[in-house]
Order: C-alpha cells, then structure tokens, then sequence
C-alpha cells in the first residue's frame, strides 16, 4: 500500500443463473457503464456476509445462494487516496428476470439511486466492466467448466 492510501474492503458478487453462462451486472445512472453488485464491508462483518446483504441492496434479489469465493485483490483508485481490498464470490439465483430496474437501499452513499439490472454473457462481461470488475471472471469460468464437465463424467 502506498503512503497515504487508506485501504477499503468490499464485496463483490459475481452473480450467474442458468447454466453458469450469465452473469448479473447494473447500470448506474451515471453512465459510468455496466458494473457487478459490490459494497462496502461494514466494521466486524464476513465478507461472505457482506456480499448477500450488498446484492440485495443494490438488486432486491433475496434468494441467492453463495457458492464460493473467487478471488481477493487489491485496486488502487485512480484518483481517490484509496486502494479497495476486493472480495469476490460467486453468487447463483434461479428465479430472476431478464431485466429490472430496482431502488437502491441500505442508507449508503447509493440509497435512493435506480440501477437497471440484466444479464449479459461472461465472455462479454469482462473487457466491459468497470473498474477491472471483470479481473477473476477466468476463474470464475473454469469453475463453471469444471462443474459442468464433472457432471458430465458422473452422469455418464
């Protein structure tokens, strides 16, 4: 960590539905561009538990299931003296729409805001996201191929 950089812990949710190929991203009304469910995680809190309560407050989905975590990394804001300790998971929902615009809540900086949410391919997501949101969607992706090629071989 650079001097003068406080350090940020969030959570991000890499969320998939269906076959695993789908991944859940918003976006914002500032037009940043697409962007995954992701927050702060607040003083004594487990990242795991952090990413639940973030998806829902960003997304209304309250029926996921946490699947793994994926990843931690650390990203250096490019103009705040923040670095963000980023947690990823893996996060599946099997009834959602394909698309919904949902009100922010949760009292933070974001409450009141409306994001679109949809679905998008993960090979498309992760040159498009944000921020480098897409950095561990390889990995979440060989998960999923594993997962799928073990079924396979215990099926057959």
């Amino acid at each position: 960590m650079t001097e003068g950089r406080r350090v940020v812990e969030k959570a991000y949710a890499y969320v998939t539905r269906s076959d695993g190929a789908e991944l859940l991203v918003f976006e914002p009304p500032d037009g940043e561009g697409p962007q995954v469910p992701k927050g702060g995680i607040e003083a004594g809190e487990d990242p795991a538990d952090a990413v639940v309560r973030e998806l829902r407050e960003e997304t209304g989905l309250a029926d996921a299931q946490l699947l793994d975590a994926v990843a931690t990394d650390e990203w250096r804001h490019p103009s705040k003296p923040k670095t963000y300790r980023r947690h990823f998971f893996h996060v599946a929902v099997t009834d959602a729409p394909d698309e919904w615009t949902h009100e922010v809540t949760g009292g933070g900086e974001d409450d009141g805001l409306r994001y679109a949410c949809h679905w998008t391919r993960i090979e498309e997501a992760a040159d498009a996201l944000v921020r480098e949101q897409g950095a561990h969607l390889d990995d979440l992706a060989d998960a999923a191929h594993e997962a799928q090629n073990a079924g396979k071989t215990s099926s057959s």
